[in-house]
């Protein structure tokens, strides 16, 4: 039977093994993702001899899977799941699937399943370029709240996220959070930046008079595919505009940038709708009788 274990940064590298070449680009398909929430989740990981297998466990028994990745047989891999599920006395749940996942399961499985999207899981996915560029009428607003913030503040400057301005990001962090129900990201924050390079992560820090007012931090799921980690603002209206903005310009060897789902808040629904994403990425869970 499969054995599940809490993943560590020594993880990494095998996983992005599998992660690398499995075509994915949801954000769960980041290694980032599944290292820094694996406590607030309580995400655990197994491998076998050809198969990456993620769980999420509540009350320490799993409640819902991940499509494991393999680079062997699908069915093999899932019967496993479906096997340490038996085991353990639940239904097995397999989560974040896109729809051609989704497809693929319900050909393998037949009757055996139920599938249903969950929208407030899609992820918001654009071509790097239209967010860098904010070309047409379509971004006429978000061009507007950029030269507003411009005008007004013509002391400000865009840092590349590094040890040195840390504290910096993180203070907006704080901020942010005093003004907002407790999410368990300032943990997640501490934690990412006490592994910063270890996870190969990358984002920005702006400042207005010296003072930092947005902060972004973003990993890698491809070569082509970034996604979107943690994205926070505060003081100014117009900075996470800016922020979006120059992080598009700045990291520009992307095609595509992730910046998850909206977790059914309507304010951030709406937000991520107005820079018109060039892939609604779905996410269904399939249920299996």
């Amino acid at each position: 039977m499969l054995e599940f274990k809490t993943p560590t940064i020594e993880d990494k590298e095998l996983i992005d093994s599998y992660l690398r070449d499995c075509g994915q680009i949801d954000c769960d398909s980041s290694f980032a993702n599944t290292y820094l929430w694996r406590r607030q989740y309580d995400i655990r990981i197994a491998f076998d001899d050809d198969s990456f297998y993620r769980a999420y466990f509540r009350q320490g028994r799993p409640f819902a899977f991940s499509l494991p990745v393999t680079k062997g047989d699908l069915r093999s891999a899932v019967d496993k799941v479906i096997e340490y599920a038996d085991e353990s006395g639940v239904k097995t749940q397999m989560g974040f699937l896109s729809s051609a996942n989704s497809e693929l399961i319900k050909c393998i499985y037949g009757d055996r399943i139920s599938v249903r999207e969950v929208r407030d899981s899609f992820d918001y996915i654009y071509k790097r370029e239209h967010l860098a560029l904010l070309s047409g009428k379509k971004y006429h607003a978000k061009r507007n709240h950029i030269s507003r913030f411009k005008r007004s503040y013509s002391d400000c400057s865009v840092k590349e996220l590094t040890k040195a301005n840390f504290c910096d990001a993180y203070s907006v962090a704080e901020r942010w959070q005093a003004n907002n129900e407790a999410t368990g990201e300032l943990e997640i924050i501490k934690d990412a930046f006490d592994n910063f390079e270890a996870l190969g992560l990358f984002g920005l820090v702006l400042y207005v008079e010296g003072r930092s007012v947005a902060m972004c931090v973003a990993s890698e799921i491809n070569g082509k595919v970034c996604d979107v980690n943690i994205e926070k603002a505060v003081d100014i209206d117009e900075a996470f505009a800016v922020i979006n903005n120059e992080f598009a310009k700045h990291f520009d060897k992307y095609t595509l940038i992730n910046r998850e789902d909206d977790m059914g808040l309507a304010g951030l629904r709406k937000s991520k709708l107005s820079y018109h994403p060039d892939i609604l990425y779905s996410k269904s869970i399939a249920t299996f009788e």
